[in-house]
């Protein structure tokens, strides 16, 4: 539900949602904010940070779909684009790019943070705007958490004004 409530806001559909969840959410929606948002958005996945040598940073970046301000992203949030590798995988492909990519977790730098999700709807490319925005807004760093939260309040409102012209 919570991946499918950051779907709709970011104008995607989420075909693996029922008609009547898809309607519970719209009625969510109509009445969240960001900070309500990123709360019950909290759980859909667990973030998990590694140590990566440089050589295998672009492999990482094949078997996970990025997120966050990593890479390209970064500029969509007005922040700056770092070296650390972010994004989603699944539980069951975790060990496989732990083992593929050599990851160590407890090291430093943290160089990959992974969030691991049961479930990972299907897609290529970026996960949707509205879920980097969610990761960002629940970031310890405050300038990343302060972009998380503005561009989910947009998107919220954003969606708030579409629902009232139909």
């Amino acid at each position: 539900m919570a991946f499918g409530a950051l779907y709709m806001l970011s104008g995607l559909d989420a075909p693996w949602l029922g008609r009547q969840q898809r309607y519970r959410l719209r009625g969510y929606l109509r009445q969240m904010d960001a900070e309500n948002l990123t709360r019950l958005a909290r759980r859909r996945a667990t973030t998990v940070e590694y140590w990566c040598r440089d050589s295998n940073l672009d492999k990482v970046e094949t078997l996970i779909r990025p997120s966050a301000a990593t890479g390209a992203l970064a500029a969509s949030f007005q922040l700056t684009a770092t070296d650390v590798v972010e994004g989603y995988v699944t539980a069951d492909a975790l060990n496989d790019a732990i083992r593929q990519c050599r990851l160590k977790q407890g090291a430093t730098p943290v160089r990959v943070r992974l969030h691991v999700a049961d479930d990972l709807p299907a897609g290529e490319g970026p996960m949707p705007l509205g879920v980097c925005a969610a990761d960002l807004a629940e970031s310890n760093d405050p300038r990343e958490r302060r972009a998380g939260m503005e561009t989910l309040q947009q998107l919220i409102d954003e969606y708030h004004r579409k629902e009232h012209q139909a």
